[in-house]
């Protein structure tokens, strides 16, 4: 039965009171639409990079690296450079990380058994880049080859591996560590992955050893990115499932501001940092993120006055290990530290800033620690330190 027309006036009523909710509707949804576009994150203005290495460590908490003696070299580029003190990966177990860092999703990965190489399309840093019209590659430690898919490969394993899932990635992006270019950082893509294998990575073999790893094949490029437009980013997958999931993350190189920085990020952040950098689409959820823009400079600001964080009063035990760390910010990297007062047995690491050693003078002193930086400025910073037979 078909519904009677409301007659004259009162029909004309209707329809115009009609009009009236569809148009203040669309107006709702224009506003809405607008609202929802500008709340999403711009590209920042970040500076351009000739070359970007990203290296990726294992199931380590923020302070088992960051002040810790296990990890003097990691300290160093950290005081150096910028390190960011509320960084957090976002699950568990570690593969699923690695997608976040790569894609801006898990892509329904929730473990770490091995995916189904090229069986992805979704959007990713390496596809990303390519269609920019910039260089991407990994490089692998003990994968079997280049563009291998194998799972599994002595101390190589695919989980740590995300590129090798998606078709829109050619296979062989990913190579070995053997063809990481030491001889000339210039053959460098203008973004690559560096990943150690499972005992380098601090994964299954002691933070030292992956320290150690560290300085030793990649001590030359951190140096020479300084001087060469280029940069270095350290960060881990996830911590060691004891903690909040609270990573270090470490930026070294040209155009960086030296300081700690205590904004909370997580991998969708340093995902979009990096497609901002090479001015890319985003990819899942970094389209949301904001890029950390704050660690980065033009290269020409001054980087402020140079200042000695105090320690506050710190106590030791008569010959027992005792570790102390430094911090200081500003000045012009790279800085050198020395210290004054310390009891007999202790001893400043020049680089790290970080007092250590086993104390054989009991009472207590008052230490002066002093920071000087290339341009010969300096700052000093004086703490009680006490050394207890027991």
């Amino acid at each position: 039965m078909r519904p009677r027309a409301l007659p004259g006036l009162a029909g004309r009523r209707w329809r115009s009171a009609a009009a009236g909710i569809i148009s203040s509707l669309c107006l709702v949804a224009a506003f809405g639409a607008a609202d929802s576009q500008a709340a999403a994150p711009k590209a920042a203005a970040l500076p351009s990079y000739d070359h970007v290495v990203v290296v990726v460590f294992e199931n380590k908490q923020y302070g088992e690296i960051i002040g810790s003696s296990n990890a003097p070299y990691v300290n160093q580029l950290a005081n150096a450079g910028a390190s960011l003190t509320a960084m957090k990966a976002l699950t568990h177990p570690s593969q699923p990380n690695y997608f976040n860092l790569f894609s801006g999703a898990t892509q329904g990965i929730v473990g770490d058994g091995c995916y189904t190489p090229q069986s992805m399309t979704a959007p990713n840093l390496g596809q990303e880049l390519i269609a920019a019209g910039k260089t991407f590659a990994t490089y692998n430690e003990d994968l079997p080859g280049e563009g291998s898919t194998a799972c599994v490969n002595g101390q190589y394993a695919q989980k740590h591996n995300p590129w090798f899932a998606f078709k829109n990635v050619p296979l062989n992006t990913g190579k070995t560590f053997a063809q990481f270019p030491k001889d000339d950082f210039g053959k460098l893509p203008h973004l690559s992955f560096v990943v150690p294998n499972q005992c380098n990575d601090m994964h299954s073999c002691p933070v030292a050893t992956g320290d150690a790893w560290l300085r030793n094949n990649l001590g030359a490029y951190a140096e020479w990115a300084k001087t060469n437009n280029s940069l270095l980013v350290l960060t881990w997958d996830e911590d060691n499932f004891l903690g909040s999931n609270r990573i270090a993350t470490v930026f070294s190189g040209a155009k960086v501001k030296q300081g700690q920085y205590g904004t909370a990020y997580n991998h969708y952040n340093l995902l979009r940092t990096f497609e901002d950098l090479f001015g890319t689409a985003h990819a899942g959820n970094a389209a949301g993120a904001t890029p950390i823009a704050e660690v980065f400079g033009d290269g020409t600001t001054p980087p402020g006055d140079l200042k000695v964080t105090p320690p506050g009063a710190q106590t030791c035990k008569f010959i027992q290990s005792c570790s102390v760390q430094i911090t200081a910010a500003g000045g012009k990297p790279p800085l050198r530290y020395s210290a004054a007062g310390l009891p007999l047995g202790l001893s400043i690491d020049a680089a790290t800033g970080r007092i250590s050693g086993k104390p054989w003078q009991v009472g207590t002193v008052q230490v002066t620690v002093t920071a000087t930086d290339t341009a010969s400025a300096s700052a000093s910073a004086t703490f009680p330190l006490t050394v207890d037979w027991f």
